[in-house]
């Protein structure tokens, strides 16, 4: 029984309630029978060649050995990887002498592989026949009667190393980082080569697409369209392959991004975008082992902060100074929701205290909110004078010259690691945090590099300098504060 078959019966995979009205799935199903090399009828022909440029319907006997699914978002991504998983691993012959694999690969993301399993489970949680073949079975693997075992793994290479595998799905490939924020896209699609080298077994690769830029993107012009590449790539919009998309949903999407619009609804590679930092520049630029440095009585600092209101996005605070021609990241700190504002802009002040700075800057965030936060501890909150976008912009130039000096600090690598460039409509370059990801430390640490190595300002207000005490030294943290807060 091939694997359109088992979603038409209603027993097997078509038990599934999500495969209720095949008739909305026409479009994944022909695509399905493609990676099988099944044949079409007319209509399925004519739609292989709209969604994959090809100019005939000639696949290689038992079909395409890797197949990309190039799509945007609300078209069945993962649903349709999850069936493909499933079909690899209860139509496989029984395994003697070990344990053969049924893989799903996702992102490097809390819940992304737990949701990807449960789409697989799902199949066997509706069907009794399917259910039948497990004889183990553990929050994140089913073994099955056969030796096969379904199990998600996250886009770390070492995860798969060894295993044998029938068949794999590989979801949301253009978008897969470790912990550290590192694309470990082609590295993964290596190892998943690998795992199925001994036993022919199919590569499903399901995925919205990126830039126009990397290794990805030469994947694509190196496949796509081409009649004769041993790897098939189609590639589509959402509406063509999820009819039940309502006009209001996608009017929706193309008025609050018109530019991610292009990829994440209608499938197509976003032109003018690409990962801000070149990682090795980056990396020069990391102080190894070294998360933060204490005060020093004879620098100078400055602060910049990102506020939050406490409910989603982390406050952040960062503070450096310059050290001849360079600057130093001291320290980047995140405070993480659910918090109260007050109570964190309270560990703020007494940390800047210790750094004798009493006037930082940040965005327009919350208008006179922050700003009161602050001034209730004696520290000015002065409007930074560059958006978001132009302060990494910033940035970039210091790190390719290496004119920077960063903390070891994984959150805040990550953040930066993952920053995306995107060229606007009027030419004016747009940086942005990929979808789902954060930059709330890496916009501190940006905006402080601006106070120190950006165009002449005026100078920060530090505690320290000129002292009004009669000797001339230092003041202490008790002398500051009745000095100027009269306590």
């Amino acid at each position: 029984m091939n694997i359109i078959e088992s979603i038409h019966d209603r027993a097997l995979l078509g038990a599934n309630p999500c495969f209720a009205d095949l008739r909305t799935w026409k479009a994944q199903l022909v695509l399905l029978s493609a990676i099988y090399g099944l044949d079409l009828d007319p209509e399925g022909v004519a739609l292989f060649k709209k969604h994959t440029g090809r100019s005939r319907y000639a696949p290689p006997p038992g079909g395409w050995p890797i197949v990309e699914f190039l799509v945007g978002r609300q078209s069945g991504k993962t649903e349709i990887s999850a069936a493909f998983v499933t079909y690899a691993a209860v139509s496989a012959p029984l395994v003697r002498g070990g344990q053969r694999y049924a893989l799903l690969v996702a992102q490097n993301q809390r819940g992304a592989c737990r949701n990807a399993f449960a789409r697989v489970k799902a199949y066997f949680d509706a069907s009794p026949t399917l259910r039948r073949m497990i004889v183990a079975e553990t929050q994140d693997s089913l073994t099955l009667s056969n030796n096969i075992v379904i199990a998600a793994y996250p886009c770390n290479p070492d995860g798969v190393r060894g295993l044998i595998v029938t068949g794999a799905g590989v979801d949301e490939w253009e978008f897969f980082r470790n912990s550290e924020g590192y694309d470990t896209s082609a590295e993964m699609l290596r190892a998943v080569l690998a795992t199925v080298a001994m036993t022919g077994g199919k590569i499903f690769i399901s995925t919205s697409p990126g830039g126009q830029v990397g290794h990805k993107w030469e994947f694509y012009r190196k496949h796509y369209a081409k009649d004769d590449s041993s790897v098939l790539i189609w590639q589509a919009s959402a509406p063509e392959m999820n009819p039940l998309l309502s006009a209001d949903y996608l009017a929706r999407m193309r008025e609050v991004d018109a530019s991610g619009y292009r990829s994440e609804v209608m499938g197509e590679h976003a032109a003018g975008l690409s990962n801000l930092f070149d990682p090795e520049a980056l990396d020069r630029c990391i102080a190894r082992d070294r998360r933060e440095l204490l005060p020093a009585a004879e620098l100078s600092y400055s602060a910049f902060v990102d506020p939050s209101g406490g409910s989603r996005d982390a406050f952040t605070l960062s503070i450096g100074h310059r050290a001849d021609e360079r600057v130093v990241v001291d320290l980047a700190r995140a405070w993480h929701p659910p918090f109260n504002p007050s109570s964190v802009t309270s560990e703020m002040a007494d940390l800047l205290k210790t750094y004798r700075v009493a006037s930082v800057q940040g965005d327009r965030y919350g208008g006179e909110f922050p700003r009161e936060l602050f001034r209730r501890h004696g520290i000015d909150y002065v409007l930074a004078d560059l958006d978001r976008s132009a302060l990494y912009l910033e940035l970039l130039s210091n790190v390719n010259a290496a004119a920077i000096e960063l903390p070891d600090d994984a959150q805040l690598l990550r953040e930066l690691r993952e920053l995306e460039r995107r060229r606007g409509p009027s030419g004016r370059d747009r940086v942005d945090h990929r979808p789902g990801a954060h930059d709330d430390l890496a916009n501190a640490v940006a905006g402080v590099c601006h106070l120190l190595a950006g165009p002449a300002l005026e100078p920060p207000m530090l505690w320290g300098g000129p002292s009004p005490i009669a000797d001339g030294r230092p003041l202490t943290i008790q002398e500051m504060n009745k000095h100027f807060f009269g306590d």
